[in-house]
């Protein structure tokens, strides 16, 4: 009933909306100044205050967060107020960690070192009138620090030119497990948290809360203190591809064919995942030339010789039983040559765990190998046939004396990325290159080159894999050009900066724009000359033969989600040369997304005043404020590009290089041959088409008629002979 008068009291409809708009406006006033306590650090929140003590406050910024050659460098630049009673706590625990025990002590006024964390600024304890001096922060070694474990230098800097600020620096420069160990006050929990583990990612992330204090009464000790909060979030996320450089066998027996291998993460028994391990699975075939030939494995005969003695096999989880009735069942197929000879096919499969030590050589998204030679020892057997399927097992007789060996190359490529949550962006990552027969052609150890007119697959993933579920890849350039300086930092827009006569295009999309982004050592991005259509226009074309985003294959959904691009090399000069693909994408949102993806913050507390401990005296009082301008997803409207090197081997010896066609011509009598990709002799080319041609299977329509027209010549024939011989006797 109240309710209904007080409706009434309003007056009518029109009076009822005005006050409705009045309402309006003065939330939209109410929201306004709440967006000011909830501003960037460090700006004004001197409405929280009735003293203003806040008003003037200095800010607490990162100059710089990185890993080089596995030295990981944190520097904080932290403002102090000149002539200003405040001091900055830098922890990895909210100052409110423990109710019972506030690194202030309101009983007291002491600071107090083992009521912050081990990896903290606090050093010791200090008396109220210490801390809080101007004089406090001063120069200070690893020496000095030794009492904590992370900050390992103090710089005392110089006051502004208006006098109001001075800009200190904390700095902790070492390696990563030093920063990884860093656990709470109470020795329990590690600061950095898993928040996010796909099969090929592990992702952490830590909270560095800045929070100035400052005394209600400058002269009571015993007065209680105020303070505002503010963190920085900083991620580790390592990102792991695998690629197998070659498989060779030590005999022409055996013939091994690799169908994948794959890289996934390890857990500890309590679910973490491993950041020095990685799971390996490798599956290979083997062929014998002939149908009454098999292999069979040597039992635990499995080794593995790094290339990095810090990498190492842990474990082997599976692997073929070493006996004849346990090998893995055989088929028969045709050889890819002739078509005309049966050969003998086995599966292999083969699961480890290695111990993956980069952490000497890691630099900040550099991908790093760690290439290491796996070895298998296979026993060839030749046996009697059951039948045209069946091998007698009970027949078989070793054909050599001692075992062949099965080789595979196997590179690990990990990237790190260390950075603060608003640094952080989506980044295009190699996931395999590969050629004829399944070779990985990436450039570095054990790659062959690419051969002229071969048929090349790039794959690429982008990560965070967090974003994969809701967005998949949209290519808006291909470009290959000539040059191993477009894949280095030198040239951040890649083949774009080379001269049109040494590159060619692949796609381009009609929507391509892209703007390339760079971070300075400033930490600030810094946006490059755009570019558009219209700067490649007049480029060489050669169409790619297929491009399409994967989420499943042959029927499988796929662990990892790649962009598969299958382009036709051609060769920009007659000699063997180091090429750059550059490729740039936008996220498009996957089919079916009907959310936002929900990013793995770690948990944030918004506001928190008058905090009071179960047996504190509540002398104690703050304001949290979250500062967050900018996180991967605003990264998703950006293009995103990547350049890839791969070694290119230019125009056989004999051949001439036609730069107009980008083509290798042979000499007069010889042909190219895309099998071989090298000029061979026309007639030998001409004599292997027609054996081929002749091998081919018919149409069956087409063969059933032949067969049908071959056997009416035939009674035609046999009824004719009849004829004659009737009438001749």
């Amino acid at each position: 009933m109240p309710n209904i008068y007080r409706a009434r009291e309003l007056g009518s409809p029109g009076q009822t909306m005005k006050f409705a708009g009045m309402w309006f406006l003065c939330a939209l006033v109410l929201l306004e100044r709440l967006s000011g306590t909830l501003a960037a650090f460090g700006d004004d929140i001197s409405q929280d205050n009735e003293d203003n003590r806040f008003a003037v406050m200095g800010q607490v910024t990162k100059d710089t967060f990185d890993v080089q050659s596995g030295n990981v460098t944190l520097q904080l630049n932290v403002q102090d107020t000149v002539g200003t009673m405040d001091f900055w706590l830098l922890d990895f625990q909210e100052y409110r960690f423990n109710l019972d025990a506030l690194p202030v002590d309101e009983s007291t006024g002491m600071l107090m070192k083992d009521r912050t964390s081990a990896c903290s600024n606090v050093y010791e304890d200090a008396n109220w009138t210490t801390f809080f001096n101007d004089s406090y922060i001063q120069n200070a070694g690893r020496g000095s620090l030794a009492t904590k474990s992370l900050f390992t230098q103090i710089q005392r800097g110089e006051v502004n030119s208006d006098g109001i600020m001075r800009n200190n620096k904390l700095v902790f420069q070492g390696d990563m497990a030093t920063f990884t160990n860093c656990k709470d006050s109470s020795d329990e929990e590690f600061i950095w948290e898993m928040t996010a583990v796909t099969t090929d990612e592990i992702e952490y992330r830590t909270k560095l809360y800045a929070t100035n204090i400052r005394p209600k009464d400058p002269q009571d000790p015993l007065g209680g203190i105020s303070f505002v909060q503010s963190h920085i979030e900083l991620i580790w996320r390592i990102s792991r591809s695998v690629m197998a450089k070659f498989l060779i066998s030590s005999t022409a027996l055996i013939r091994p064919i690799l169908e994948f291998a794959r890289v996934s993460a390890v857990y500890d028994d309590q679910g973490r995942a491993v950041p020095t391990q990685s799971a390996l699975h490798i599956r290979f075939r083997t062929v014998v030339d002939e149908d009454d030939q098999m292999v069979s494995y040597e039992n635990n005969s499995i080794t593995y010789i790094p290339e990095n003695v810090n990498h190492g096999l842990n474990t082997v989880l599976y692997q073929p039983v070493g006996t004849l009735d346990a090998s893995p069942p055989w088929y028969f197929v045709l050889d890819e040559g002739t078509q005309t000879q049966r050969q003998c096919q086995q599966t292999w499969e083969f699961k480890m765990i290695l111990d993956i030590d980069a952490s000497t050589q890691v630099d900040n998204r550099v991908p790093i190998d760690a290439s290491g030679t796996f070895e298998f020892l296979y026993m060839p057997y030749r046996c009697g046939l059951v039948n045209l399927t069946t091998l007698n097992l009970t027949t078989c007789v070793a054909m050599s004396v001692g075992p062949a060996k099965i080789s595979a190359l196997i590179t690990i490529q990990a990237t790190v990325f260390v950075q603060d949550e608003e640094d952080d962006q989506v980044t295009i990552i190699l996931h395999s290159l590969t050629g004829a027969s399944n070779e990985d052609l990436s450039y570095g150890t054990g790659s062959r080159g690419v051969a002229h007119k071969e048929y090349v697959e790039l794959r690429v993933k982008f990560s965070p894999a967090l974003l994969r579920k809701d967005y998949d890849l949209y290519l808006l350039l291909f470009m290959v050009c000539k040059g191993e300086e477009y894949a280095s930092g030198e040239f951040l827009q890649g083949c774009l900066q080379a001269p049109s006569t040494d590159r060619y295009i692949a796609h381009l999309d009609a929507s391509f724009n892209y703007i390339p982004r760079i971070t300075d050592e400033n930490g600030t991005v810094v946006l490059l000359d755009p570019y558009n259509t219209s700067h490649v226009q007049n480029d060489y074309v050669q169409n790619l033969d297929q491009q399409e985003y994967l989420r499943t294959e042959s029927g499988e959904t796929l662990a990892i989600p790649v962009h598969r691009s299958t382009f036709y090399n051609v060769a920009l000069s007659a000699e063997s040369d180091i090429y750059t693909i550059t490729v740039v994408f936008r996220l498009v949102e996957a089919p079916g997304r009907k959310r936002r993806a929900a990013l793995p913050h770690m948990q944030d507390i918004v506001l928190a005043k008058s905090v009071v401990g179960h047996a504190g005296i509540g002398r104690t009082t703050g304001t949290i404020i979250t500062r967050h301008s900018r996180d991967v997803e605003d990264s998703v409207q950006d293009t995103h590009a990547n350049k890839i090197p791969f070694l290119s081997l230019g125009c056989p010896e004999e051949a001439t290089h036609v730069l107009e066609e980008l083509d290798c011509k042979c000499p007069a009598g010889m042909m190219y041959d895309l099998n071989s990709f090298n000029c061979e002799a026309a007639s030998i080319l001409e004599d292997v088409k027609e054996v081929k041609n002749d091998d081919q299977v018919s149409d069956p329509k087409e063969t059933a008629s032949a067969e049908h027209s071959a056997c009416s010549v035939l009674l035609i024939v046999l009824a004719n002979s009849l004829i004659f011989l009737l009438l001749k006797n």
